[in-house]
C-alpha cells in the first residue's frame, strides 16, 4: 500500500479522523502520535503530543517561556526529539502501519524529526500522516512522492473517507497473503492513473480483473471493492486525469 498524507484546512477533522482510524486498529501492528488541542476555559491554548499508548506531552502553549515560536505559541522542541522520534523510529522498525498526526509548522521545527520522517517514507511501514493546506518546503517534497498518494478532506467527504480508510488498513493488517496481493494490484492501477500514459481500456481491464479477484475472495462481501477500491480509483481520476471514471 502506498503513504496516505491526509490533506485539509484547520478544523475540517483530521486529527479526529486519525483517532478514529487508530481506535479501528487498537491492538494491531500499528505506531504513531496524534497532535491534540489543549483547551482552557474552552479556548484553545496549545497542543498536546499524544503517542498511542495514551500518554499526553505538552508540545505547544501560549504561555510556554522557552520555545521556538510559531504564531501564538512556543513550541518544545525537545518532545519532538525525546518523543516524537523515538516513536517514529520505533514504528519503522515493528509497524504496518505508522500514523502522523501531524506535518506541520509546529513539527518541523525540529530537524531530527524531518529526518526520522524522511526515513519513515523511504524505508518505513505503509505511513498516514495529516497536513494543512500551507505550502511548506518539506511538505511539498513529500507530496511529489510516486509513494505517496493525497487523500483531501472535506466536510463533505469525511464519512467516505474514513469508512474507505478503516477498510483499507484493516485489510493491510491482515496476516493474508492474498488480500496483500490485492492491495499490490489496486496500487499497481492507481500508478497507471496517476502516471498518465496507459490507455483507459487497459485500466479497465486491470480493474475489472481486481473486481473478479475481491469477489472470488469475499463472495458474501458484495460491497467490499467499492469500499475498498472504488471511491480511492474515482479520486485519483478526479485529480489526476480531472474527468469521472466510467
Amino acid at each position: 500500500m502506498k503513504h496516505l498524507l491526509i490533506v485539509g484546512p484547520p478544523g475540517i477533522g483530521k486529527t479526529t479522523l486519525m483517532k478514529r482510524l487508530t481506535q479501528s486498529l487498537r491492538g494491531g501492528p500499528i505506531d504513531g502520535f496524534l497532535t491534540e488541542e489543549f483547551r482552557e476555559d474552552e479556548q484553545r491554548v496549545g497542543f498536546w503530543l499524544s503517542p498511542l499508548d495514551g500518554r499526553q506531552v505538552l508540545l505547544a502553549h501560549r504561555r510556554m517561556e522557552t520555545g521556538q515560536r510559531v504564531g501564538p505559541y512556543k513550541v518544545n522542541v525537545q518532545v519532538l526529539d525525546d518523543v516524537a522520534v523515538p516513536i517514529i523510529r520505533r514504528g519503522i522498525a515493528q509497524a504496518l502501519v505508522l500514523f502522523l498526526d501531524e506535518l506541520g509548522k509546529m513539527e518541523l521545527c525540529s530537524p531530527s524529526f524531518q529526518q526520522a520522517v524522511q526515513e519513515a517514507f523511504d524505508h518505513g511501514p505503509a505511513v498516514v500522516a495529516t497536513a494543512g493546506i500551507q505550502p511548506l518546503p518539506f511538505l511539498n517534497a513529500v507530496k511529489r512522492r510516486r509513494d505517496v498518494e493525497l487523500v483531501p478532506l472535506t466536510r463533505a467527504n469525511r464519512d467516505t473517507v474514513e469508512e474507505e480508510l478503516t477498510a483499507r488498513l484493516r485489510a493491510l493488517c491482515q496476516e493474508d497473503d492474498a488480500v496483500r496481493t490485492l492491495q499490490r494490484q489496486a496500487d499497481r492501477i492507481c500508478e497507471m492513473i496517476v502516471v498518465g500514459d496507459a490507455a483507459l481500456i487497459d485500466i479497465e481491464i486491470q480493474q475489472a480483473a481486481l473486481r473478479e479477484a475481491v469477489a472470488r475472495l469475499f463472495p458474501d462481501q458484495q460491497a467490499l471493492y467499492h469500499v475498498l477500491y472504488e471511491s480511492r480509483f474515482r479520486r485519483l481520476w478526479q485529480q489526476f486525469r480531472h474527468e469521472e471514471i466510467r
